[in-house]
């Protein structure tokens, strides 16, 4: 209770109350009681009332509300204003109080203790020789980007200052083929942000790209060398041939893409590609490049903004018309043997480390994987 009201006794304080809500002039009852207040300010000099049906959890006392002034006091009571006069404790809030800050920090420490048992279990280390063609590229690409000084710890993919692939389905395909393999492992020491702490299958279920992940290798003597295999690489032969133009094309394909999506976002129509997208410029790739595809994208693109601009068709009509319209032209192109001009890279786009790995250190064949269509090395 406010000490303004210390020389009132509790039947003075009920009689003050009273008076008060019954509409009684504000400046009587302060003249009448002796208090040195604002009229307008009375209220707030008034006890909280107190609701005998809600305890605090901590120190077990009874909730209260704050008083309102007489012209709000037929305004509804939330459970949100609830709090204990004791402690503070607001319990249907995001409650700030001292024993709420001591129980989220005993929660935290506890949902880390169990991530670092979850995640500590020692699982049997890969040889880097073993593992399949494209997880040893997808590798060195991550490695590229986020590998961490010790050589050791991969950095969640939210520190990434380049793209790891051209789209998002492919950095996904990165990650799953790489933790599915047990090529990389979640580490222990992540941070409590990449997982789900109210999923009821904690911690196992977390956020691909903000956990940090450990190499599950085995690290010859020196460990350089394991280093120097993944980022330098000298696996590639024609053994490989096969999977190489397979990866190869599947990198080619989400560059198309991903250059679509920004032409198309550049005029403002939205667009999903799906499997159509993808086998279409799959055929296509079977006879351009990346780059001349970029110019057939470029033309389809402006095709299908000159029939919203001009034939009252609407985006979402414009926008489905470009991948046909990129198959058909493509096929002209091949059928009459034009050459298509190349266009090159923008700085909006810049090449992927997946991209660079593999056409710079993978294959040594730099640009020529953007500039000539998918072929046997």
């Amino acid at each position: 209770m406010h000490n303004n009201l210390d020389h009132l006794t509790a039947e003075q304080i009920a009689d003050l109350l009273a008076r008060y809500y019954a509409g009684e002039s504000t400046k009587k009852l302060i003249s009448a009681f002796e208090l040195k207040v604002q009229p307008s300010s009375l209220y707030k000099l008034f006890p909280p009332e107190e609701y005998d049906n809600y305890h605090c959890e901590y120190c077990a006392s009874v909730l209260v509300v704050d008083r309102l002034s007489k012209d709000k006091q037929k305004q509804p009571k939330y459970e949100r204003d609830l709090y204990c006069p004791v402690c503070g404790h607001h319990p249907f809030c995001s409650c700030q109080c001292e024993n709420c800050e001591q129980s989220r920090q005993e929660e935290l420490e506890r949902q880390l203790e169990e991530i670092k048992a979850t995640y500590s279990e020692p699982r049997e280390p890969m040889l880097f020789d073993d593992i399949s063609f494209d997880s040893k590229v997808f590798l060195g690409a991550l490695c590229r980007v986020l590998l961490k000084e010790n050589l050791y710890e991969i950095s969640p993919h939210t520190n990434i200052h380049m793209p790891l692939a051209p789209t998002n389905d492919l950095r996904k395909d990165i990650y799953t083929n790489l933790t599915h393999k047990n090529i990389i492992r979640v580490s222990p020491i992540s941070s409590i942000e990449a997982f789900d702490t109210e999923s009821e299958d904690f911690p196992n279920v977390y956020y691909i790209y903000k956990v940090t992940y450990n190499l599950n290798l085995k690290f010859p003597p020196n460990k350089q060398d394991l280093f120097s295999a993944i980022l330098s690489p000298s696996y590639y032969c024609n053994e490989f041939a096969a999977e190489a133009l397979s990866l190869w094309k599947k990198i080619a394909i989400a560059e198309c893409i991903e250059y679509l999506l920004y032409q198309l976002d550049n005029v403002g129509f939205d667009f999903t590609a799906g499997e159509k997208t993808y086998k279409t410029f799959e055929i296509i790739l079977e006879d351009f490049s990346v780059s001349q595809i970029y110019g057939i994208i470029w033309k389809a693109v402006a095709d299908a903004s000159k029939l919203y601009l001009e034939k009252g068709m609407s985006r979402k009509q414009a926008a489905n018309t470009t991948i046909s319209a990129c198959e058909r032209y493509a096929e002209r192109a091949r059928i009459n043997g034009w050459d298509l001009k190349g266009y090159s890279r923008i700085k909006d786009l810049p090449q992927s480390a997946l991209s660079l790995i593999f056409f710079n250190r993978v294959l040594g064949i730099g640009d020529q994987g953007f500039t000539t269509p998918p072929t046997t090395v």
